[in-house]
């Protein structure tokens, strides 16, 4: 996103100060967003997508997707997976979230869906950093996570934060439950033991997604 608000700036011929102005930010926050510490919320990523000519899902990186495909439907992306990322709420304010369309096969179960962006590198094998999950929620819908599922896991600490992150969830031969993370990054090895001493909870299952690919060249 850093890069690309960058070259979208120099595309238009603007400094930083006439983007800022352009979509509601101060020219400081322009500076971080093109440096890659803070990244745009919903309404100045609405503007950029504007001034990019692109429709604003596309901007946000999701490829896209033919109304005519009666897999098409939009979802509501409403917040981010990182491990070891501790927050005061899981989903991001309203005015935060946005729409993505997303091909949903039609032979899943109508549960309603949604988004979250997949950050850092606990799940890159799967999923590389700034892909989209599309989820339904275990508790409201009644599901129980399979063998083989991908999950959304919340942990709670003793501060109050919480942490969402994307595991594997896998029943082991002797019917222990485990969330494993499915990574790249030797920091990211270690399975979680599901059990009753601490705080984590399946809260959603995966049952679509937009996986983002390197550039090439």
């Amino acid at each position: 996103m850093a890069e690309k608000i960058k070259a979208l700036r120099e595309r238009l011929g603007i400094d930083q100060k006439e983007l800022s102005q352009r979509i509601g930010v101060d020219q400081s926050t322009v500076s971080k967003y093109e440096r890659g510490i803070q990244e745009p919320k919903r309404e100045p990523s609405m503007r950029l997508a504007e001034l990019a000519g692109v429709p604003f899902g596309e901007w946000m990186g999701v490829e896209p997707i033919s109304t005519a495909d009666v897999r098409a439907k939009n979802v509501t992306v409403v917040g981010e997976l990182c491990a070891g990322q501790w927050r005061e709420a899981i989903e991001w304010d309203h005015d935060d979230q946005y729409t993505v369309p997303a091909l949903i096969d039609s032979d899943l179960p109508g549960y309603p869906l949604k988004g979250f962006v997949v950050r850092g590198t606990s799940m890159n094998e799967y999923y590389p950093d700034g892909s989209i999950v599309f989820a339904a929620a275990t508790i409201a819908n009644g599901l129980q996570p399979a063998n083989g599922d991908h999950v959304i896991v919340t942990r709670r600490n003793n501060k109050g934060l919480y942490e969402a992150s994307l595991k594997e969830y896998v029943i082991g031969v002797d019917g222990s439950k485990w969330l494993f993370p499915r990574s790249h990054d030797p920091e990211h090895k270690t399975p979680l033991r599901l059990d009753d001493s601490e705080e984590v909870t399946v809260t959603g299952i995966v049952r679509a997604s937009f996986i983002t690919r390197p550039r090439r060249g």
